[in-house]
């Protein structure tokens, strides 16, 4: 009886020490990438080859607002992008072609997320809690969007 006793305790703290094990590995997985979480979903980090493919001014017809609806199923979304994806309302180092021109190496060191694509365009979030290694000017201090030609934004 007291070897079946030894025997359940050992098996009990195999258990245990399998199921710690599993905890902080999955812990540890989950702290070494840093995650941006877009309307609920994990967000895809972008690269932006050509910062020259960008429209700045961009003003979405009808059928392009019902096709980024459909993937993104979110109006007030959409109407944020709409509002947030002209240059007037980025960052004062950004907010002009002039000034893009100037920047566009420091541009390149933005945090981009792929939000949704339509056409041959893809719109891409740039949020101000992934973006604050950028200098001051750059920081976008509310919701920023860019709509770029789809083949310059590639996966990470």
């Amino acid at each position: 009886m007291f070897s079946h006793s030894l025997y359940s305790n050992a098996t009990a703290m195999k258990s245990v020490y399998s199921f710690m094990m599993l905890v902080f590995l999955f812990a540890g997985l989950n702290s070494c990438t840093p995650k941006f979480f877009f309307d609920g979903k994990k967000a895809t980090p972008v690269t932006v080859t050509d910062l020259g493919e960008m429209y700045s001014t961009y003003n979405l017809s009808k059928s392009e607002k019902e096709e980024i609806l459909g993937q993104l199923n979110n109006k007030a979304l959409l109407d944020e992008i709409i509002r947030y994806s002209k240059e007037s309302t980025w960052p004062d180092a950004v907010n002009s072609l002039d000034e893009r021109i100037a920047v566009r190496t420091t541009m390149l060191k933005y945090h981009f997320y792929k939000v949704a694509t339509f056409g041959n365009k893809t719109i891409v979030s740039v949020p101000k809690e992934k973006n604050t290694h950028m200098p001051a000017g750059f920081i976008p201090t509310g919701p920023m969007y860019i709509i770029f030609v789809s083949t310059v934004v590639k996966g990470k």
